[in-house]
C-alpha cells in the first residue's frame, strides 16, 4: 500500500507547473505591460511638449539685415538727421483688446473689448548691455553673432475711442503726436502693421519694430494689435476674432485719413492679419463710396503670406484695390503653415491659392487686375531661387534678406514690381506673377543706383 506522502510526491509534479514554466509563461505579459507603460509615457511627454509649445512665445529676434543693407557704402534708406543711436524704439499702436492695469503701463487681454485703445509702445533691441554699435553691426550684416531679442518695455495708453462718438481731447492729442512724428520723418505715409494669429503683444510689437528700424527709423509705423488666443491650439477662435477686429481697423484707417497729415495710409498684413486687413480694407472701400463717406487715402497694401479665405480675399480686393496705390500679395506655394490652415479651414488660403475655387467672374477680375490694370501684383516667393530660405517658409518677409528688401522698397519708394528688380512670370491658368531671379542681388544694385541718381538714396553713415 502506498503512503499518502508517497502519493503526493508522485502526483505533484504532474499537476503543478514548474517555476521555470511559470516564469516563461509570464514574460509576454510583462513585455506587453512594459510596452504599454512606455507608450503611455511617450504620449504624455508628447502631450506635454505640445502644450508647452502652444504657450511658448519667445520675443522676436532682430531680423537678418535686408539685402539693401549688404551693399557696401549704400543705404537705400536715407539717414534721418534727427536720429541718434538708441537701442530703444517707440511706435504708435491701437488695439481692440480688453485693457487692464494702469494706463501708463497697460496690459491687454486675449479677448476683444468694445472700444479702440490708442497709445505708444516702447521696445528695446537686446538687453540693457546691448550697445548701439553692436545693433548697427547686426543691422548692416557686418557681424555673424546671434541676433538679439526685441523686448517689450511698456504700453502707454493715451486715448480710447468708442465708435459712433466724436473724438475726445485725448484722441485728438494722440493724432497730433502722429502729425508731429510725420513732420520729423522723411517718409510721409503711415505704415499700419497687422500681425498674425497666435501672437502676443510683445511679438507683434517686435515685428512692427523691424519695419521702423530698417527704414533707418525714417517712417511712422503704427501697430494694430487684434485679439489672439496666444495659443495655436485655439487657432479657430483667432479666425473668429480676426473678423471681429476688422471694423475697428477700418475705423482706425479712416480716422488716420481724416485726422493726420499723412500723404497715404499704407497697410502691411502678415499671415492671419490678412483676414483682419482684407475685411477692413473692403469696409474702407465701401464707406468711401457712400454719400459723405471718408475718402480712402490708401497707399501701398502689402499682404505677406496671407492666411485668409482665398475667395473672400479676392472679393474684398474688388472694393479697395483700385482705391489704393498698389496691392502686393507675397506667396510661397510650399508654405507649411498655410497648408495646415487650408486643412483646418477647408478652403485654400490667399497665400496658397487654388484658382479653381473662384467663380468665372472673380477669375476674370483677378486676371485683369494683375495683368492689365496693375492694381494687384502677385509676388511668388520661390525658395529654390533664394539662398538659405526654407522651402516651407511662412515667415519669409522678415526671415529672408531678399524679401525684406522688397517689402521696404515697396513701402518707402512705391515702385512697381518691374522697377524693383523682380522677374516676371506667367501662370498657366492664373494671373501674371513676379518672382526673385537668382541674379536678384545684381538687379537690386541697379535699383539702388537709379534711386541714388534721383536723390532718393545717400551713402550710409552710422548715426552717432
Amino acid at each position: 500500500m502506498t503512503s499518502p506522502s508517497a502519493s503526493c510526491s508522485v502526483v505533484s509534479p504532474a499537476i503543478e507547473p514548474r517555476a521555470q514554466d511559470v516564469a516563461e509563461a509570464g514574460k509576454p505579459a510583462k513585455r506587453k505591460s512594459r510596452l504599454f507603460r512606455n507608450v503611455m509615457i511617450f504620449l504624455l511627454l508628447a502631450a506635454a511638449l505640445v502644450v508647452a509649445l502652444a504657450f511658448y512665445h519667445p520675443p522676436m529676434r532682430l531680423m537678418p539685415a535686408p539685402e539693401v543693407f549688404l551693399k557696401s557704402g549704400t543705404n537705400v534708406f536715407a539717414p534721418n538727421p534727427e536720429l541718434i543711436g538708441d537701442p530703444n524704439i517707440t511706435l504708435f499702436y491701437a488695439t481692440n483688446r480688453m485693457p487692464f492695469g494702469p494706463r501708463d503701463n497697460r496690459l491687454y487681454a486675449v479677448v476683444p473689448g468694445r472700444d479702440l485703445h490708442m497709445g505708444e509702445v516702447s521696445v528695446r533691441i537686446g538687453d540693457e548691455n546691448t550697445t548701439w554699435d553692436k545693433i548697427y553691426k547686426w543691422s548692416t550684416g557686418s557681424t555673424d553673432s546671434r541676433r538679439p531679442f526685441i523686448y517689450l518695455d511698456k504700453l502707454d495708453e493715451q486715448a480710447s475711442f468708442t465708435d459712433g462718438e466724436s473724438l475726445n481731447a485725448d484722441a485728438q492729442a494722440w493724432f497730433a503726436e502722429i502729425n508731429k512724428a510725420l513732420a520729423d520723418h522723411r517718409y510721409k505715409n503711415i505704415i499700419v502693421y497687422v500681425h498674425g494669429a497666435n501672437t502676443t503683444v510683445e511679438r507683434a510689437a517686435g515685428q512692427a519694430a523691424q519695419l521702423y528700424h530698417f527704414t533707418g527709423r525714417n517712417a511712422v509705423v503704427l501697430l494694430f494689435v487684434w485679439p489672439t488666443a496666444e495659443n495655436f491650439l485655439r487657432y479657430s477662435r483667432d479666425m473668429v476674432t480676426a473678423f471681429g477686429a476688422a471694423p475697428h481697423l477700418a475705423k482706425l484707417v479712416e480716422m488716420l485719413s481724416e485726422n493726420t497729415d499723412a500723404q497715404k495710409i499704407d497697410v502691411f498684413t502678415y499671415s492671419a492679419g490678412a483676414t483682419v486687413g482684407s475685411d477692413a480694407l473692403a469696409i474702407v472701400g465701401e464707406d468711401a463710396q457712400k454719400p459723405g463717406g471718408t475718402p480712402a487715402r490708401l497707399g501701398e497694401i502689402y499682404h505677406a503670406a496671407p492666411d485668409a479665405d482665398f475667395r473672400g480675399f479676392v472679393d474684398d480686393m474688388k472694393d479697395y484695390a483700385a482705391k489704393s496705390e498698389r496691392v502686393t500679395v507675397a506667396v510661397n506655394l510650399n508654405d507649411s503653415a498655410l497648408r495646415l490652415s487650408q486643412v483646418i479651414n477647408r478652403a485654400s488660403r490667399a497665400g496658397r491659392p487654388d484658382m479653381e475655387e473662384l467663380t468665372p467672374e472673380a477669375t476674370d477680375w483677378l486676371l485683369d487686375a494683375a495683368r492689365d490694370d496693375g492694381d494687384v501684383e502677385v509676388l511668388r516667393v520661390r525658395p529654390e531661387n533664394i539662398p538659405g530660405l526654407s522651402t516651407r517658409s511662412h515667415a519669409f518677409w522678415y526671415d529672408d534678406p531678399w524679401v525684406s528688401s522688397d517689402v521696404l522698397i515697396s513701402l518707402l519708394f512705391h515702385l512697381p514690381a518691374d522697377q524693383r528688380g523682380l522677374d516676371e512670370g506667367l501662370g498657366p491658368s492664373g494671373p501674371n506673377y513676379w518672382t526673385f531671379g537668382t541674379d536678384y542681388p545684381e538687379r537690386l544694385a541697379q535699383v539702388i543706383d537709379r534711386l541714388r541718381q534721383k536723390g532718393e538714396v545717400v551713402p550710409f553713415t552710422a548715426p552717432q
